[in-house]
């Protein structure tokens, strides 16, 4: 089976409508706010889950700690072969366009700041990912943290590490995936530039036409996912 995974509900919908998917029921307690799709047909191998929305504040639940609780229990409850982690990023002004989709090769974490030697390669990794080979998207490193903006020794860390791409989700993903030798693989769509004064304003500027192209990027690359899901 292959799972996409979805941070943010947005995130999802035009996936979910290029996929023809459908809402079901949780096999895990509906009290718990990752929800489900699953193909329509139901010979195609394919689900859905989105981390849901914070039963406090109706937030959707973005950021590393519900990243890696939906991943412990879509594995738990799906078992997927592959699971793909899907949605938007920032991107590095001089290395990324607008809308630009990527897939990603390696995943850090760059605000784990915890300067001790023993601790210096689980805190920064990098997860390793799959990417799939016969594919025109550019492939890239990513960084996740739970920061919209980025700070100067961050944009150092970037250089350093030769990360363009940053996120809330993929590397929390693929540590969680990893405990279960679940194959994870990953693809960003670009909404605003790390290295911009006003990210955010370029977030929701650009999230409709970067989320309409990830959602043509999955569609294109779904026979190559789907051979990788069954192939096991």
């Amino acid at each position: 089976m292959l799972t996409i995974l979805c941070a943010m509900q947005p995130e999802a919908d035009a996936i979910i409508q290029a996929l023809n998917l459908e809402s079901c029921e949780t096999p895990w307690d509906p009290a718990l706010p990752p929800k489900l799709w699953r193909s329509r047909e139901r010979e195609t191998p394919i689900t859905l889950v989105t981390n849901g929305f914070d039963p406090r504040t109706n937030a959707n639940l973005i950021g590393t700690t519900p990243a890696t609780f939906a991943t412990q229990l879509l594995i738990n409850h799906l078992d997927p072969a592959l699971l793909l982690v899907a949605g938007a990023a920032g991107g590095c002004s001089h290395s990324t366009s607008i809308g630009q989709t990527f897939l990603i090769d390696k995943a850090f974490h760059h605000d784990r700041r915890i300067p001790l030697p023993e601790f210096r390669e689980y805190s920064h990794g990098p997860e390793e990912l799959l990417t799939p080979l016969g594919t025109n998207f550019p492939i890239a490193s990513i960084s996740t943290g739970n920061g919209l903006d980025t700070l100067e020794h961050e944009l150092d860390f970037f250089k350093l590490n030769k990360v363009t791409i940053k996120d809330m989700e993929t590397a929390s993903v693929v540590w969680a995936a990893s405990l279960m030798k679940t194959k994870v693989a990953a693809i960003r769509s670009i909404t605003d530039y790390y290295d911009h004064p006003t990210p955010e304003n370029q977030f929701l500027a650009n999230f409709d036409l970067a989320l309409s192209n990830l959602a043509q990027s999955i569609s294109s690359i779904l026979p190559k996912l789907l051979e990788i899901a069954t192939d096991q």
